[in-house]
């Protein structure tokens, strides 16, 4: 009620024409507008091929040379009858009575599919029988047609190669055709299908690495040529645990917290701190580290957040909190809690979630130290590479030299220190680190001709900054070839300033 008008007790019995139906043609173009990622997109799609107890799943990319024409996701899970299919093909399908499917509102196959393609085509067989149903925009504009396919057809789809998959007694196909929203590279076709390939191994390999680890999941990637023999891209999705350290960056980590949310119940988070500096692609995952930090939620071991702090801190993406993470394994009984966006990429937690700040593990260790032992691991592992990275002692002006040692505050720098030297070296190398003998040798070949001993120590210098962290003994394989090549780039500029 409200300021004294009862509207419940004001309705008025419901005739025909009180039905207001939406407008199919404009609700189907706001639903392409909900804002799946093409991986996202995809994920949903793999979310269906689990439930469907699928061990093996493919995605496919049928192209042209120039555009991609389709794309196929198959699996060889249990398969749909046409009954079962009509149901799934359903808006707000009806989802298994089962707690472990990666389900939640019965919209994503068609949701994530007309977000990328006008025309959607699943291809299902079970127990040997092959059925095929699709929808078009067109079709749904014009009074939500769901058109089903001979069956014939069907059958000869479902017995395509499909890698090494067997789907002549069960499995399901997902066909995009018509499609309009991909990504693409503004390089060329080539390189749109390599963004695309990386986007789908971090974005997968990811959400379901705890299925591909356990060996329960392989998911594959492959591409075909339109009416054109021959194969291009075959490749398969490895997992990426973002807690896949080999070791703890602090003592006593990982550290499982509880904390009683009120009116909700217990909830476990397993707090994690990674080791400062690392190169794994598990702590990278594509992007700016800082934004990887904080909670990551699992529903069913399907990772559905990765990263984000909820609102539970100021700054979400404060660099020294960068070696936080945290796991939750949301139980299902809190689903009515615990929202999840359609996309499947965040968790809308409700507002008893600040509660988790009071969570403490079993030797008493509060979130909020828990959070700040992280940050304390961050720039510790700062100040000590700051402290031992080795400086230029010899081959510059003393000037030079004095301005560098208060630079750095080096008390022990002559034993840290390296030199910086002209030597002739072969005229395919620019430079060489000699990391044996504290030198750092730059290519006489390549000094500067016009007489100027400023312009060659500026040179050294330069050169020098940019590689005192070289001549400590951490050195991976990524940092060796971008020095091979700088080594080549160098060489190449100079080669062509001389001729």
């Amino acid at each position: 009620m409200a300021r004294g008008i009862d509207t419940a007790a004001a309705v008025l019995p419901l005739r025909k024409q009180d039905s207001n139906l939406p407008d199919a043609g404009r609700l189907v173009i706001a639903l392409r507008q909900i804002g799946y990622s093409l991986e996202q997109a995809i994920a949903d799609l793999v979310d269906n091929s689990i439930n469907a107890g699928a061990g093996h799943v493919l995605i496919r990319f049928l192209h042209d040379g120039e555009h991609i024409r389709a794309l196929a996701v198959a699996d060889d899970g249990n398969g749909m009858n046409d009954a079962e299919l009509l149901d799934a093909m359903r808006f707000g399908s009806h989802e298994k009575n089962d707690p472990a499917t990666l389900g939640k509102f019965g919209m994503g196959m068609k949701l994530a599919s007309l977000s990328h393609a006008q025309t959607m085509t699943v291809f299902s067989r079970a127990s040997g029988r092959s059925s095929a149903r699709r929808w078009t925009i067109e079709g749904i504009s014009t009074g939500w047609w769901c058109e089903r396919l001979r069956s014939d057809a069907a059958a000869t789809m479902l017995d395509r190669k499909w890698g090494i998959m067997d789907l002549s007694v069960s499995g399901t196909v997902v066909l995009w055709e018509e499609i309009d929203r991909l990504p693409s590279h503004r390089s060329g076709f080539r390189y749109t299908l390599s963004a695309i390939e990386r986007r789908l191994r971090l974005h997968l390999g990811l959400c379901f690495h705890r299925f591909i680890e356990s060996g329960k999941l392989r998911i594959h990637l492959d591409q075909l040529l339109v009416n054109r023999e021959g194969q291009g891209l075959q490749a398969e999705i490895s997992p990426l645990n973002p807690f896949g350290y080999e070791e703890s960056g602090a003592t006593g980590y990982p550290k499982c917290m509880k904390v009683e949310l009120t009116a909700i119940g217990e909830l476990s988070l397993e707090a994690h701190i990674w080791p400062a500096h690392s190169e794994l692609p598990e702590y990278k995952l594509g992007r700016r580290t800082a934004a990887r930090q904080g909670l990551y939620f699992y529903r069913n071991d399907r990772l559905i957040q990765t990263g984000g702090w909820n609102g539970l801190v100021q700054d979400e993406t404060e660099p020294h909190s960068s070696l936080a993470r945290v796991a939750i394994d949301l139980p299902i009984e809190y689903d009515d809690w615990f929202g999840i966006n359609v996309q499947k990429s965040s968790v809308l937690v409700p507002p008893v979630f600040s509660e988790v700040m009071t969570a403490e593990s079993s030797d008493g260790e509060t979130f909020d130290e828990y959070r700040r032992k992280s940050i304390e691991v961050y720039r510790n592992a700062n100040q000590e590479v700051r402290s031992t990275a080795p400086i230029v002692t010899r081959g510059l002006p003393k000037a030079v030299l004095r301005s560098i040692r208060s630079l750095h505050g080096s008390s022990d720098a002559a034993e840290k220190g390296f030199s910086v030297e002209w030597r002739k070296l072969p005229r395919e190398e620019f430079f060489r680190l000699e990391k044996d003998t504290d030198r750092l040798i730059v290519n006489s070949c390549y000094r500067f001709s016009n007489g100027s001993s400023g312009s060659s120590d500026v040179l050294k210098l330069l050169l020098a900054m940019m590689m005192r962290h070289d001549f400590s003994s951490k050195q991976n394989r990524r940092r060796e070839r971008e020095l091979e090549a700088l080594n080549a780039m160098l060489v190449s500029i100079s080669s062509n300033q001389t001729q």
